[in-house]
């Protein structure tokens, strides 16, 4: 009986979510539509906790902002809000005006009481907050704007910019309740969590005690095996000069998202993105001489063979045949940066954690305190 109901219950939650919006779960789970309904229920937690540290952000970042553009414009002594004097806002003033004014707007259509400077201000969109940092408001960053976020690198207004850019389609996504199954997520809660360093130091210490965004991650039901990770005692400094990995030719390997690297009992800090992956390449001079003259966007990756070829062999790599793969370098922002390398704790012969090549899931290297919590 108690299996009928379960069953009667699950295809009733199919029916009221759709199998349409449950299609990149079940693609995750393999078909399995109790593993795909767990996930969903993992997405719309993991989600909720994501929107709290938004929801934590946007205020912080609203206030600051308030706060110095307030006292830029003598609010205590003029008696006027910021936002009413062109002379405070400068160029920017007709772009605040119009959202200010339809805020305005809306706040008096629900209740003539809710005009009101602090009503106003907690009312207006975290798209307005974040254009204010766009490059037509710069006279504004240097004014004020550059004190509500003082721990700014080197107090340019392009570094809060990225961040903001970033953080907006992944509040917007929260909010329409999409999938992040394809998100990364610890990046952006890192993002958030710098935004709130910027702001105040403190302010990212507490947010890293009260977060619940990293916990729930480590519960993810199901985990799909996307990376490689290699032995790279030589490897790790041709990947970090050069952005490529090579080995042997010949040698099998499946299909992969990512590649990470083992070396020096640690898995290094950066996960890399194969972007493009050639068997048996030939690793002359000769070769990447004639790779280096093919035109066009369509050999694009066999110019950057060629780059490959000319910085290995002037680091010591003999020639041969060998297979490469072209990677995101670091910095870029396909390219997932871990908070610390991950320590391999056992010792011993044998004992490393890779001997030739393994593969385990991205997820839990992000969340793996030492090489036993990787899988």
């Amino acid at each position: 009986m108690t299996d009928a109901v379960t069953a009667s219950t699950r295809d009733e939650l199919v029916s009221l979510l759709t199998i349409e919006r449950l299609a990149p779960y079940l693609r995750e789970s393999d078909g399995n539509i109790d593993l795909a309904l767990e996930l969903y229920s993992w997405n719309a937690a993991i989600a909720a906790a994501s929107m709290e540290v938004v929801a934590y952000i946007e205020v912080m970042l609203r206030n600051a902002v308030d706060r110095e553009l307030s006292r830029y414009a003598h609010e205590e002594q003029r008696k006027l809000p910021w936002f009413l004097v062109p002379s405070i806002t400068g160029e920017s003033h007709d772009a605040i005006s119009k959202s200010i004014e339809a805020t305005r707007t809306r706040l008096r259509g629900l209740s003539a009481h809710r005009d009101s400077r602090d009503q106003i201000i907690a009312g207006l969109s975290f798209g307005f907050w974040t254009e204010l940092f766009g490059s037509k408001h710069e006279d504004l960053w240097r004014a004020a704007l550059s004190n509500a976020l003082p721990g700014t690198p080197a107090g340019r207004r392009k570094n809060v910019t990225a961040k903001l850019e970033r953080l907006r389609p992944f509040r917007n996504r929260l909010a329409h309740h999409d999938s992040l199954l394809s998100q990364d997520v610890l990046f952006q809660l890192e993002e958030m969590l710098t935004l709130a360093e910027w702001m105040s130091p403190g302010a990212r210490t507490w947010l890293e005690r009260h977060e619940k965004v990293s916990d729930l991650y480590r519960q993810r039901p199901v985990t799909p095996i996307d990376t490689l990770v290699v032995p790279a005692t030589e490897a790790w400094d041709l990947y970090e000069n050069n952005g490529i990995y090579i080995c042997p030719a010949g040698r099998n390997f499946r299909p992969s998202k990512y590649l990470a690297f083992y070396a020096n009992k640690e898995i290094k800090p950066t996960i890399a993105q194969i972007l493009y992956h050639r068997d048996n390449v030939e690793w002359t001079t000769t070769e990447a001489a004639r790779l280096s003259t093919l035109a066009g966007d369509a050999n694009k990756n066999d110019r950057k063979i060629a780059a490959a070829i000319t910085a290995s062999r002037a680091a010591g790599w003999t020639g041969g045949r060998y297979q490469i793969f072209l990677l995101s370098r670091i910095g870029d922002p396909r390219t997932i940066e871990l908070k610390a390398a991950i320590p391999h704790l056992h010792s011993g012969r044998g004992s490393a954690f890779v001997q030739r090549h393994r593969y385990v899931s991205h997820h839990s290297l992000q969340s793996a305190k030492d090489t036993s919590d990787v899988k």
